[in-house]
């Protein structure tokens, strides 16, 4: 394996509307199709499509949907072996995922007949020896914050992603205390703005930074939606790269094909930073042209699009 995920997975039931859902209004259901999900399998998904080999560790039912899923990960070819399956009357985990027609998505969680978190007791951690790289997006959040320790013990490279605002991570029975505590332990730490925005209390990119350097210092990348990314190094360079203007068919998987993309490209294969920053920033928009969280692209398909469409120049 080259890189290992301690992550969420699940079913997604994604229904395109005639608009997003809002207080005390109709919106209307135009098609619906159920795909794999979940934000942490959706990143090994892309890092396996550009060359990467990737495994997880995660936890499913033992109903229909759970089988699905488990099919749909041995043809991708992700290593399942530290699938645990609960049993008892459980169902898989599930997200309805509504779509809009510019793209633009709400994501509801099922909590009905949820899977208790995955524990110490039942996650094969000894398949981080078998890996170079761990990534982590705190789903589970407990075990997610014992596997970053763990793996930067082993002198593996750690990753933690947070998409999720810190409501719903909070939600999990974590600290903010405890979350910029694991810090310590990372490679990369790649937070959306809306996340960092919840753990810091800053608004602004600079502040945002600034914040997280008290108690990290190396890879920052800050994920700012249609206005791009910010990275910093662990030598404070600085680098802004702007998303693609594109017309979006569905932006669900945009930013998971971001960093299993980049994990591939800059932790795996070895490429400077700032051409990794491109190629997954690229891997991104593509995902975009497609309907589900999964239409990441290959290797061969990144380099094809980012042929037809040239990205801005990077600005310091």
């Amino acid at each position: 394996m080259d890189i290992l995920g301690v992550c969420s997975i699940a079913l997604d039931t994604l229904s395109s509307v005639d608009h997003l859902p809002i207080k005390d209004s109709f919106c209307t259901v135009l098609k619906t199709q159920k795909a794999q999900g979940g934000s942490g399998t959706n990143v090994l998904v892309q890092s396996q499509r550009v060359g990467a080999q990737t495994g997880v560790v995660t936890k499913i039912a033992m109903d229909a949907d759970s089988d699905q899923i488990l099919r749909n990960l041995k043809q991708v070819g992700i290593d399942s072996r530290g699938v645990y399956r609960q049993a008892g009357q459980y169902a898989a985990p599930h997200c309805l995922i509504y779509i809009d027609p510019e793209g633009e998505k709400t994501l509801i969680l099922d909590k009905l007949a949820e899977l208790p978190p995955l524990n110490h007791d039942e996650a094969d951690l000894s398949l981080i020896d078998e890996t170079q790289v761990v990534y982590v997006d705190l789903c589970p959040a407990r075990l997610g914050l014992e596997v970053m320790k763990l793996a930067k013990q082993k002198g593996k490279q750690v990753v933690l992603n947070i998409q999720d605002n810190m409501d719903t991570v909070r939600a999990r029975h974590v600290t903010d205390e405890e979350i910029l505590d694991a810090l310590q332990y990372l490679d990369v730490f790649a937070p959306c703005q809306e996340g960092i925005k919840g753990l810091s209390g800053e608004t602004k990119v600079d502040q945002q930074i600034a914040f997280i350097r008290q108690y990290y210092q190396g890879l920052i990348i800050l994920t700012l939606g249609v206005h791009g990314l910010v990275a910093v190094d662990e030598q404070d360079q600085r680098y802004e790269i702007p998303a693609y203007q594109l017309d979006a068919v569905d932006t669900t998987g945009a930013g998971d094909a971001f960093i299993g993309s980049f994990m591939a490209n800059y932790l795996v294969q070895k490429q400077p930073l700032e051409a990794a920053l491109k190629f997954a920033t690229s891997c991104a928009a593509y995902t975009c042209l497609d309907f589900g969280a999964q239409a990441s692209p290959t290797t061969e398909q990144v380099q094809a699009f980012q042929n037809k469409y040239q990205l801005k120049s990077v600005g310091r």
